[in-house]
């Protein structure tokens, strides 16, 4: 199985260790090399939000990927209370692409109206 890992106790501290053998890449992903020293907390942690046929790997990109997000819409919200805007009716060039998409959108209706 691609990526297989097996954690190690050493001294109340759990690690990862991918096993090497016989590792076949998976599309877009790179070889797992690392070890990655987690408490026995973090271990259930991890243990807990593990969905069935994840790796933990997986669990740690997904939890990555997720506050990538939540600070992505951090950051959105910020804008949206700080940042200054200007009515888009007000931009001609706004307008211009909004009359643009009237005018195709009639020629579509009509040819559709014509089959």
């Amino acid at each position: 199985m691609p990526g297989t890992h097996r954690f190690i106790v050493q001294k109340d501290k759990w690690y990862i260790k991918p096993k090497t053998e016989n590792m076949t890449m998976v599309k877009n992903c790179n070889p797992l090399t690392e070890k990655v020293l987690v408490s026995t907390d973090t271990k259930q942690a991890l243990m807990s939000i593990k969905e069935p046929g994840e790796r933990y790997g997986d669990v740690i990109e997904r939890v990555l990927q997720d506050r990538k997000r939540q600070d992505f819409i951090a950051h959105l919200d910020k804008i949206a209370e700080e940042g200054e805007f200007v009515p888009l009716d007000s931009d001609p060039e706004y307008a211009a692409l909004k009359k643009e998409m009237r005018r195709e959108s009639k020629h579509r209706q009509a040819g559709a109206a014509v089959r």
